[in-house]
């Protein structure tokens, strides 16, 4: 069986010490599993106080369940980054959770391998597909999406979740009370149409 595992580990900073991190991280994955609930193969589950890991069923749902991962934290105003690695392995059936991660064996361990990596660098996501022509395609389409999610700052994640509701900017300028070219100002600055662009782009590429 084709499957991917996520894992997923807090960028560390002094804030992400704090318990409240935790109690957040949990929060959110509650969210993304409710969200992927039907194309988990193993729900994520927090493995480590920072860090989570789960099993999907194909690449395309994979790269969609990272994108909620990343807006669901700009939704929620949550003060933490998250490093990912996606990792392609096979594994012939599963039978249940306690299964899937006895037989996963070294896809586990080569995944860990690889989000030590990542944290030792500037990176907050490798794609590993099994086809290295298309995870090198990957990694660099999502160096630009991350250059693109790391320019906002907390104070532009209530404009930049009313654009990803799929509010216009004039609909964005009424909601906050500023004018129309204020609200055209923001998506203009915020680069949300460059920002849907490198998403479609990173789902084409993954299919």
């Amino acid at each position: 069986m084709e499957h991917f595992i996520i894992m997923s580990a807090v960028k560390p900073t002094k804030k992400t010490t704090d318990k409240s991190v935790q109690n957040d991280l949990k929060n959110l994955i509650s969210v993304i599993n409710k969200l992927h609930k039907e194309t988990f193969i193993t729900e994520l589950d927090m493995v480590m106080p920072f860090e989570f890991q789960g099993i999907t069923n194909n690449l395309s749902t994979s790269l969609n369940i990272l994108f909620d991962i990343e807006e669901c934290i700009i939704e929620n105003k949550l003060e933490f980054k998250l490093k990912h690695v996606l990792y392609h392995d096979k594994i012939k059936s599963i039978q249940s959770k306690h299964q899937a991660y006895e037989r996963l064996g070294f896809g586990l361990i080569d995944a860990r391998k690889n989000l030590d990596l990542i944290k030792k660098t500037d990176s907050r996501f490798l794609i590993i597909t099994g086809n290295e022509k298309k995870s090198l395609h990957l990694n660099n389409l999502f160096m630009i999406y991350e250059d693109y999610l790391d320019s906002w700052r907390l104070k532009d994640y209530d404009f930049v979740n009313a654009f990803l509701s799929n509010m216009s900017y004039k609909e964005v300028a009424q909601h906050f009370n500023i004018n129309t070219s204020n609200g055209w100002r923001k998506e203009r600055n915020l680069k949300m149409k460059q920002y849907y662009t490198i998403k479609e782009m990173i789902l084409a590429a993954g299919e």
